[in-house]
């Protein structure tokens, strides 16, 4: 009986110490949707409570959108992110890399694979001309920037050589779908993820051929462009200086090969070549090619206003028939048909302009679940944004919070 009280006390002072330690809180973009970051991502956090003493450490999985707000409202201490993606972020909120993810065998780079359909007869870039390519977002950077990098290596402006760009968001798993369906001519994606994907039995490699899949014979992956350091491991200004230390130390000690994580971390690369990148895209529309298109959309309005003019107005209707939908909105309703009660009361508070803490607290939740139902709701939309998700919601009356079964039929 004595031993048996000696363990459950040695447990309740467990605990107690666990339940006194502090909180850290690392937000990783969850570029292949909540679930699957949670998954990957844990391990990592389990393994830096183990390593540093009196602290727990915390997921917050992000989105491209949400993490700005996530920064800027002191809601994390840390932050894993592709690395265009901290380049963009790292000015405005002072983000350092503590260290770089290396991947199995040693790969600390990756770079994009630019898919097509097998039977596609399309067999490289150029082949892509007048044709409509998926990726994430015009911000993502390997959803969609070292894609362009691509692109214009070869001669080729993604944005006026092709149909118009489907930015479908995340997860990336989204893209490889329409491709494979053909909803879609080719899609950007990392590198490296259809190789994981099929090894898990999703598909077989033969359905698609990675265009330009020779420019890195090195690489064991197929990818479409050039290698860029993989994702940082990055740290906000303000955290305690031992706790940053410490978790630097933690990360390397991975190298040590006994921390049980899949991937390990190493001293930070240099992150010079994205930012070059990130500069490069950014100063695209500098170069005055997207004038001559202004200039035809305008000189298209004015005679659209001056025959609008000259032609008589309609005679009045009693009623007006409703348009019929097209097969993209009839799909983009659908989607937004899935969304659960609280899915659409966020959705309302985020429509109103309503940011996350505010939102949190109308609900009575706390902050992540809101962030959690943020990142639901552009994946299950594929809106990619929330501009564009709010622009969707307004045009199809998801907008004002009714939930299934009490929503008007304003879509018809």
């Amino acid at each position: 009986m004595g031993r048996i009280l000696h363990i459950l006390a040695w447990l309740w002072l467990a605990g107690a110490a666990w339940a006194g330690d502090r909180v850290a809180h690392i937000g990783v973009l969850a570029f292949r949707g909540v679930e699957t970051t949670v998954t990957e991502w844990q391990p990592l956090a389990d393994y830096l409570s183990r390593a540093v003493a009196g602290w727990r450490f915390e997921l917050v999985p992000l989105t491209l959108v949400s993490t700005p707000e996530a920064l800027s409202s002191g809601r994390l201490e840390f932050l894993v992110t592709n690395p265009g993606h901290y380049v963009a972020l790292a000015r405005e909120f002072g983000l350092s890399p503590l260290a770089t993810r290396e991947k199995a065998g040693g790969l600390m780079r990756f770079g994009v694979a630019i898919i097509a359909r097998a039977d596609s007869g399309i067999h490289t870039l150029g082949d892509l001309r007048g044709k409509q390519v998926a990726a994430v977002s015009p911000e993502a950077f390997g959803g969609f920037q070292l894609g362009w990098q691509a692109f214009m290596a070869q001669g080729i402006d993604p944005f006026t050589d092709l149909k118009p760009m489907k930015f479908m968001g995340f997860p990336h798993d989204e893209i490889i779908r329409a491709v494979r369906e053909g909803d879609v001519d080719a899609g950007i994606i990392r590198g490296g993820l259809l190789e994981k994907l099929a090894a898990e039995g999703r598909f077989s490699m033969d359905e698609f051929v990675v265009l330009r899949s020779n420019s890195q014979m090195d690489f064991p992956y197929q990818v479409s462009g050039e290698l860029m350091p993989e994702w940082p491991f990055t740290v906000v200004p303000g955290v305690d200086k031992r706790l940053r230390e410490s978790v630097a130390l933690a990360l390397l000690n991975t190298q040590n090969g006994d921390s049980g994580l899949q991937d390990i971390w190493t001293a930070p690369l240099s992150y010079e070549p994205v930012r070059a990148l990130i500069e490069a895209y950014a100063a695209r529309d500098s170069t005055g090619r997207i004038w001559p298109y202004l200039l035809a959309g305008f000189a298209l309005l004015t005679l659209a206003g001056i025959f609008a003019l000259r032609r008589k107005p309609p005679k009045a209707k009693t009623e007006e028939p409703a348009p019929e939908r097209s097969k993209e909105a009839t799909k983009t309703i659908a989607l937004f048909e899935r969304l659960t009660r609280r899915e659409r009361e966020v959705l309302a508070l985020i429509c109103a302009g309503k940011p996350s803490k505010e939102i949190a607290a109308t609900l009575g939740v706390s902050l992540k679940t809101i962030e959690y139902h943020r990142a639901n709701l552009l994946q299950k939309t594929r809106a990619g944004s929330s501009a564009h998700l709010v622009q969707l919601a307004t045009r199809f009356g998801y907008d004002l919070g009714e939930t299934l079964g009490e929503k008007p039929n304003k879509h018809g």
